[in-house]
């Protein structure tokens, strides 16, 4: 048997303080900047590939009562194993091997750079899994079955039982994606492609960009307070793509402080109630729908790239 020393920890899904478990004073935050963290470990924001490498390799929980992230997905679930762990570097090598192979598959939808085929295969697995069954719950059950899955994995690790494996996701999002396509919620622009996800259920961006050309993909669905809300990510199945969007992310942001409250700033950091995320994907902001229109922010996305000079190049292959 291998000891999770801290495997009871309080897990939940939380983007504001209001949505912190009642008696969750003292808690840690992965993979996103929970309101209120005592210590929080965000690669959005210090910058690394998946958030698993923006842990410490040893780390001692006893002074806390929980921990929480703001999305749940594979690459928080992973970090929240490694925190349940003590640290990433007390977990088996080929746990978190697998952990890493299946965040990297989360955030960025290929392989992990140097992960053996066999690694890679378990960790696109693995992703698959959680993928599949958040994707079975309502947002409002989301956050208790995240912490259900975070604890079925580490029970896995502790009996060092193989980690769950299932592509049952990623082969319906590929029927999806064909189908939402041949309905013409797919309008493929010369660099970005508008993909209108409203009334449809969730799809994987793996079966989204395999089915374009566009080097950045702007996903729009209905935000849960009505109105739309945004995700805008680069296309990692297209050579020429730029290598990140920053300067998108800052001119949306820009944009829409200048409707004013409830964006307290003019920047996409945390706190601002403004757009966020990693420079390769991001969205709009989660408390509130945005003001912003499909075509304005198709516009302000190709506009802020192609006045970058680097990025011009990248995005046109000049």
């Amino acid at each position: 048997m291998i000891e999770l020393p801290f495997a009871e920890l309080r897990v939940f899904v939380a983007t504001t303080r209001e949505a912190v478990p009642e008696g969750c004073t003292r808690y840690l935050s992965v993979d996103g900047s929970v309101p209120g963290a005592a210590i929080t470990w965000d690669h959005h924001l210090s910058g690394e590939t998946i958030n698993l490498m923006a842990m410490p390799d040893t780390f001692d929980a006893s002074a806390y009562q929980g921990v929480g992230t703001t999305m749940a997905d594979t690459d928080a679930l992973a970090s929240v194993v490694a925190v349940m762990a003590g640290g990433k570097s007390r977990l088996p090598v080929r746990v978190r091997a697998t952990l890493e192979a299946a965040s990297h598959r989360c955030d960025h939808l290929g392989p992990l750079r140097g992960a053996s085929d066999e690694i890679d295969a378990l960790g696109r697995g693995l992703n698959g899994f959680v993928a599949d069954a958040l994707a079975k719950v309502s947002k409002d059950e989301r956050s208790a079955e995240f912490a259900r899955l975070c604890r079925h994995v580490a029970r896995c690790v502790e009996a060092e039982m193989p980690l769950p494996f299932d592509s049952d996701t990623y082969d319906e999002s590929r029927r999806r994606a064909e189908a939402l396509d041949q309905a013409g919620g797919i309008v493929r622009g010369e660099h970005i492609a508008l993909i209108d996800l409203r009334g449809r259920d969730s799809l994987g961006w793996e079966a989204i960009y395999e089915r374009i050309a566009s080097t950045v993909a702007v996903a729009l669905q209905e935000h849960r307070t009505g109105g739309l809300r945004y995700t805008v990510g680069i296309n990692p199945f297209v050579a020429l793509a730029p290598k990140e969007l920053r300067p998108a992310l800052e001119a949306l942001a820009e944009a829409e402080f200048l409707h004013g409250a409830p964006a307290l700033a003019a920047t996409p950091t945390p706190g601002a109630e403004n757009w966020g995320g990693r420079s390769t994907v991001f969205g709009s902001p989660w408390n509130y729908a945005s003001r912003l229109l499909p075509d304005e922010v198709v516009a302000i996305v190709e506009r802020a790239l192609l006045l970058d000079s680097s990025r011009s190049r990248l995005l046109i292959g000049m």
